[in-house]
């Protein structure tokens, strides 16, 4: 068994999205904190130091000044809860500037480097930034790996952990329609799960991966 080859992207969890008035509702999932709090705990405890999991944090980044993601703005910050590890070596951070985090970045040439052979993706927003990031990763194929033979194996594809994503609401849908509708329709991109899946999957047996 190894952790190695397994990664969490956490996407936008940043305190831009505590501005109600700013999105015009509430957020769709209130447990989104206390899942990504857990699942990102459970990731910085596996493994041994030669063996540990990737973590990428994400952040949004604007260059409109009056955007809560420029940088200038404190609300463009990492929430304290998913704040990076700066002394951890195997915790990236990583910036974007529009709702992919394939695009002008270096994500797809890391998770291939690294052979990533399972992605977790968490974050904000569910019909956003998560859902374009998890489509461009299902088509890209990026947890396909060629072994020591040359040979590409195919990987366990990307999982979206579905309640440690929250989004708000979309002109006449409430916000927890939104986030149903597009968690559903990602099923066609990802394996879709639950945050206790995930810890119980990582911590009972650990995952069966190979070189």
């Amino acid at each position: 068994m190894t952790y190695k080859y397994i990664a969490l992207l956490l996407i936008d969890v940043q305190k831009a999205f505590d501005d109600i008035e700013y999105w015009g509702s509430l957020p769709s999932n209130p447990k989104v904190e206390r899942n990504i709090t857990d699942i990102l705990q459970c990731f910085r405890e596996l493994g041994q130091p030669n063996d540990r999991p990737l973590i990428i944090h994400f952040y949004h980044k604007s260059d409109n000044p009056e955007s809560p993601f420029h940088p200038d703005d404190s609300r463009s910050h990492f929430h304290d809860y998913a704040r990076p590890n700066p002394n951890a070596s195997n915790e990236l951070v990583l910036s974007k500037m529009v709702n992919s985090c394939f695009i002008d970045t270096p994500l797809e040439e890391t998770l291939r480097e690294h052979k990533i052979q399972r992605l977790y993706v968490a974050g904000i927003t569910t019909d956003h930034c998560v859902s374009t990031t998890i489509r461009m990763a299902g088509n890209l194929k990026v947890t396909d790996w060629v072994d020591h033979a040359g040979l590409r194996n195919n990987g366990d594809g990307p999982f979206l952990v579905e309640d440690a994503t929250s989004t708000f609401a979309r002109g006449d849908f409430d916000a927890k329609t939104v986030h149903a509708v597009h968690a559903e329709s990602l099923k066609e991109f990802a394996t879709v799960v639950k945050t206790m899946d995930v810890l119980h999957s990582l911590t009972s047996k650990g995952p069966m991966l190979e070189a």
